[in-house]
């Protein structure tokens, strides 16, 4: 009996000392794009409705978890730091914010008469890479008819100022800001 209890007391406290230097349990992060900057004022409105679809991803870029690139080239999801929304639902929010410059309807439903277009997007890259954000976004627009009136692959890389995932999303707000630039180009000179 008193070696049992000598037992009960040794493990205790070879418990307690274990969970003292256990580390505390990292915190999960999530993280929203900053607000993009109020664009100009645009005079050549499209006099239809435009359908923004839901972006689609290539397997994890889709998801919640942050991805980042390693020096391997490799893509890894970060266990702690998340999006608030998905990368689709926060694309998507974008679009038709962006959208709102160039159409003058824009919608996520396709309305039941003639007169719109519909812009679907894929999202090829939307990761951390060592110091930089990388956006590699294709934008694919459809009249009504299905016809495809633009097909383009644009992409822009922003450079990180610090080394935190603050200032990632910072950058990656603004890679996005310079891919809808480039659209802004593509849609003057091809519609």
């Amino acid at each position: 009996m008193k070696h049992f209890k000598t037992l009960i007391l040794i493990t205790t406290v070879a418990l307690l000392f274990s969970a003292c230097s256990t580390k505390k349990a990292q915190t999960k992060k999530y993280f929203r794009l900053s607000v993009s900057t109020p664009s100009t004022v645009n005079t050549d409105i499209k006099p239809i409705t435009l359908v923004v679809k839901r972006p689609t991803a290539l397997s994890i870029l889709g998801g919640r978890p942050i991805v980042a690139t390693q020096a391997d080239d490799s893509l890894v999801q970060l266990s702690h730091n998340f999006w608030i929304e998905s990368p689709k639902v926060i694309l998507q929010d974008r679009i038709k914010s962006w959208a709102g410059d160039h159409w003058q309807v824009v919608s996520y439903q396709t309305p039941s008469g003639n007169g719109y277009q519909i812009l679907e997007t894929r999202i090829l890259a939307f990761e951390k890479k060592q110091n930089q954000a990388v956006v590699e976004l294709e934008f694919f627009l459809y009249d009504e008819n299905n016809q495809l009136l633009l097909n383009q692959q644009l992409s822009a890389t922003e450079n990180i100022t610090t080394d935190n995932y603050k200032a990632f999303a910072q950058s990656i707000s603004l890679a996005i800001e310079a891919v809808f630039a480039q659209l802004n180009i593509k849609l003057d000179g091809q519609l």
